[in-house]
């Protein structure tokens, strides 16, 4: 059986029901990096120890060691369902590597309001709406917001209330909850400019055109290139802001442990306001 099939018509109906379609498209997107590494579809007598042995090595020496880790779990993760369906007899062993803790980056104010000229300034259309006031208008609601691009290009013209706005619990990742947000009467004033008929934000291009003209974006303020300074690094950033003016980052992120937030969300720059070592420690020179 391909392991296509096997997530396909098995895994995906069974275990992935409910879940948001980044997750879905991320484990087919495994699927094909795997395929791609064997030069051939991969099929589930390939979930073997030291077939995803090799792969994985080749992914962490070629890769982030956080996609690497994310691939083995999925590869585990299907091969464990396959086992216990009885389509493979034996378990692939393949332990987790040990991952680097690293400390989370956000923009500091003067970057972000580098990036929010860049997106006024940026040339074309959108659909029927000018890019520059497009581009800007999502910029100011993920940053208001907190939220997710992928929640937040599912809104429809129904959840914008102004100046409040609805992310549906089915568009947001986990699913379980709807978040409300009070937009500024600017972003307000955007939304109501950019918004289409089936979409808030509607995109007639491919998705990853739009991160590749974020990343336009993010280069025009002067920022360079790189996946750290995604759509994901505005999220990032609010929680850092929000949390070292005195707001609760947990809550604005909805995380369900704090330790999530701290470990990936916060920029230490911005929230340890504590006194550091150099300010309790004797002057050595």
């Amino acid at each position: 059986m391909l392991l296509s099939d096997l997530f396909m018509n098995h895994y995906r109906p069974l275990r992935l029901r409910g879940k948001s379609i980044q997750t879905c498209r991320l484990y087919g997107c495994t699927i094909r990096a795997f395929g791609k590494w064997l030069q051939y579809p991969p099929t589930i007598d390939d979930l073997s120890d030291l077939m995803l042995g090799r792969f994985l090595e080749e992914r962490a020496a070629t890769r982030s060691p956080y996609t690497a880790e994310k691939e083995r779990t999925q590869l585990v993760s299907l091969a464990r369902f396959a086992r216990d369906r009885g389509f493979i007899q034996v378990m692939p062993e393949v332990p987790p590597a040990p991952l680097p803790e690293r400390v989370p980056r956000a923009f500091t104010l003067t970057e972000l309001q580098g990036i929010m000229r860049a997106a006024a300034a940026t040339r074309g259309t959108v659909g029927h709406v000018t890019a520059g006031i497009w581009f800007a208008a999502l910029v100011s609601v993920l940053w208001e917001t907190a939220e997710r691009i992928g929640a937040v290009m599912e809104c429809v013209p129904g959840d914008f209330t102004g100046p409040h706005l609805l992310v549906r619990a089915e568009v947001r990742k986990g699913g379980k909850r709807d978040k409300a947000y009070r937009l500024s009467e600017r972003t307000a004033a955007l939304v109501r400019q950019v918004s289409g008929e089936r979409r808030i934000f509607e995109w007639p291009q491919a998705r990853t055109y739009l991160w590749a003209k974020y990343a336009d974006i993010v280069a025009r303020a002067g920022l360079g290139r790189g996946r750290h300074l995604s759509f994901h690094a505005l999220r990032r950033s609010a929680a850092s802001h929000f949390q070292s003016l005195g707001g609760d980052a947990v809550a604005l992120l909805d995380h369900s442990n704090p330790r999530i937030t701290h470990r990936w969300y916060l920029d230490r720059r911005m929230t340890d306001t504590g006194p550091q070592p150099c300010d309790l420690l004797p002057d050595i020179w």
